[in-house]
């Protein structure tokens, strides 16, 4: 069921969107989206009772319709197939044990915001010669994030996010993944405490974005020997140096300074400084404020772009 959409029928797009920021306020923001749209829709009578949720070795061979609820321990590179099908392997383990979960297709894309450590609740999936299968209309929802690991607690043959500082670019070389040689653009980030190599082996126009000093978020690289392997189903994300990028989470006015809180990140801004980071452009006599009071509501648990110079905020992005 698209949720959104079965909402959408009786509730106006804005309305729904004040109500699922109100839900993930309530949680003080450790709820996502979706699953405020779920909550939603519960209260509104539109999601039927839930299924049975099963251990995961206790799922039924053959079984369909199933719901269970896991840790992911691993995730594999997506496989394609001379029919033009694509799959990608997600192991999944409870204190019961562990069990495949395949994504086929479209679906291989919800990789992409899965992680190593993530506990989830898979809906609508089937069993099929021991391995569990997401099914046409199931889904897979984070129930709690994992910590991005340390470089130095990454091990080979996982598929992980990770961060760090680029702290110099190798440029083009040849590296060797999975047995088979791959031309690939290689640089060196670090986390402060160790270094690891990052390869991209696919989609090698974001090469030219990289820079030295860059901080870098990769999410669903694969470590194989001690490098981390990027390719078309891995995201980099870059924030050059001096940007604070971040949700917005707590915002309180003093007279015309104003104090906000940005991932985790403490901010005092004045009042020139508070306007250019609210994206308001307002006449010398109205207060801070009221500004503030305007938009203080929309704002709360946005995504902002800060670039601070010398500890001060200069641009909004």
């Amino acid at each position: 069921m698209d949720l959104e959409a079965e909402l959408l029928k009786s509730i106006d797009k804005e309305e729904l969107e004040e109500m699922a920021k109100e839900k993930i306020r309530s949680f003080h923001g450790f709820l996502t989206r979706e699953v405020a749209l779920r909550l939603i829709a519960k209260e509104k009578g539109l999601l039927k009772e839930e299924a049975k949720e099963y251990a995961i070795s206790e799922i039924p061979k053959g079984a369909k319709g199933v719901t269970f609820r896991g840790r992911i321990r691993k995730i594999w590179p997506a496989a394609s197939y001379s029919s033009g099908k694509r799959s990608r392997v997600i192991e999944v383990s409870d204190d019961s044990g562990w069990k495949p979960l395949v994504l086929w297709n479209d679906d291989v894309a919800l990789a992409s915001r899965l992680k190593v450590g993530d506990r989830i609740l898979v809906r609508n999936a089937y069993e099929k010669g021991g391995e569990l299968h997401l099914g046409y209309s199931g889904d897979v929802e984070i129930t709690e994030k994992a910590a991005i690991p340390r470089l130095s607690e990454i091990t080979d043959g996982t598929c992980v996010h990770a961060n760090g500082i680029v702290m110099r670019l190798e440029g083009y070389d040849t590296f060797i993944k999975e047995g088979k040689p791959r031309r690939g653009f290689s640089f060196i980030i670090s986390d402060g405490e160790t270094e690891r190599r990052c390869v991209l082996i696919e989609g090698m126009d974001r090469a030219g974005r990289i820079k030295e000093k860059d901080e870098v978020r990769i999410q669903n690289a694969y470590a194989e020997s001690g490098s981390l392997f990027i390719d078309a189903d891995a995201r980099i994300m870059v924030k050059p140096p001096g940007m604070l990028i971040g949700n917005l989470e707590s915002l309180e006015c003093e007279g015309e300074s104003l104090k906000m809180r940005v991932a985790g990140k403490e901010l005092e801004l004045g009042r020139e400084e508070a306007l250019s980071a609210l994206g308001a452009s307002v006449a010398p006599d109205i207060a801070l404020s009221t500004v503030v009071a305007l938009k203080k509501d929309k704002l709360l648990n946005t995504r902002l772009a800060l670039h601070i110079q010398d500890g001060r905020v200069v641009v909004r992005g």
